[in-house]
């Protein structure tokens, strides 16, 4: 009798999990804490399949989706590779491989990772430079935009690079999520002279 009790129990804690759902909802911002244009937003199931999509949106919203359940969030940004590149970015990628000159903060780091090795090299240097002067039309892995969590506060900001393999868009959803913010970078862009397009 008491297993009997034990599997409705079970049965009835299952069937109210699988009714239940929930709203997860954010905003994409750039360096200034502007809505970032041209952001799609998809949310994404453990086996991969899109759930739901949102496109062309800075704050993104989605709702009724099941609880209970892991889904990973996959941010894009369109537009130009050459948006925010300009000599100015060599100038301080230079003095960052070097070590001279002010420190580069954690997201510009990231950014100066063109190629990513997960280091800032001369090799990225090389990359933006060729992108500049036209002899290639995209950078190495086709990256454009980076996206790090808002909240996330790295461990040691003058080597960011160690961590980004931790930081995960992938969540299990138990209940509305309405602060799942992102701040984007765009690669290569080192002076934050991109336009928000």
């Amino acid at each position: 009798m008491k297993t009997l009790l034990s599997l409705l129990i079970a049965l009835v804690s299952v069937t109210f999990s699988f009714g239940q759902t929930a709203t997860i909802s954010g905003k994409i911002t750039d360096a200034s804490g502007a809505f970032l244009a041209g952001v799609t937003v998809e949310l994404l199931d453990e086996n991969g399949a899109v759930v739901a999509s949102v496109a062309n949106v800075g704050p993104y919203s989605f709702e009724n989706i099941a609880t209970g359940q892991t889904y990973t969030l996959n941010i894009k940004k369109s537009g130009s590779v050459l948006n925010g590149l300009s000599t100015y970015d060599l100038v301080l990628m230079h003095r960052a491989i070097l070590g001279t000159g002010d420190p580069l903060e954690s997201l510009k780091l990231l950014a100066g990772d063109v190629n990513g090795s997960n280091s800032l090299s001369v090799a990225d240097l090389i990359s933006i430079r060729l992108m500049i002067l036209g002899i290639i039309t995209e950078l190495p892995d086709g990256r454009n935009w980076g996206f790090i969590p808002a909240a996330y506060q790295f461990q040691n900001p003058s080597n960011p690079f160690a961590e980004v393999g931790d930081i995960s868009r992938t969540f299990i959803l138990n209940e509305d999520i309405n602060d799942l913010d992102y701040h984007a970078f765009k690669y290569g862009d080192l002076n934050d002279s991109v336009v928000n397009e």
